[in-house]
């Protein structure tokens, strides 16, 4: 399941990693955060509540916590992608490299 957040960035679900997952991390943060959830499971599967329209609109927070939650204590089956347009332009003139690995 892929789908647009209002950013034009994609939250993307790989459905195979969620079947044998047992703690539905994912979903159960996502209705935690106090921030109108977006994810119910149905069938035993994270789906959306909302239609995709009001998801691009902005019933996602893009909080990053289904993505955090789920490498931490599920499947990682989460990939969430963010425009970041400054990002390039800011490393770019950084006196020294992050300590971080980007992925390509």
């Amino acid at each position: 399941m892929e789908f647009e957040v209002r950013s034009g960035g994609t939250i993307s679900i790989d459905l195979n990693k969620c079947r044998t997952c047992e703690s539905k991390a994912c979903v159960k943060i996502c209705n935690s955060t106090g921030m109108g959830g977006i994810l119910e499971l149905k069938d035993g599967l994270p789906s959306l509540k909302p239609t995709l329209e009001e998801v691009k609109r902005g019933a996602c927070t893009e909080d990053l916590a289904c993505e955090l939650d789920c490498q931490l204590y599920g499947n990682k089956a989460i990939t969430v992608t963010l425009p970041l347009p400054e990002l390039d332009e800011y490393l770019e003139n950084l006196t020294e490299r992050p300590t971080y690995e980007r992925e390509a």
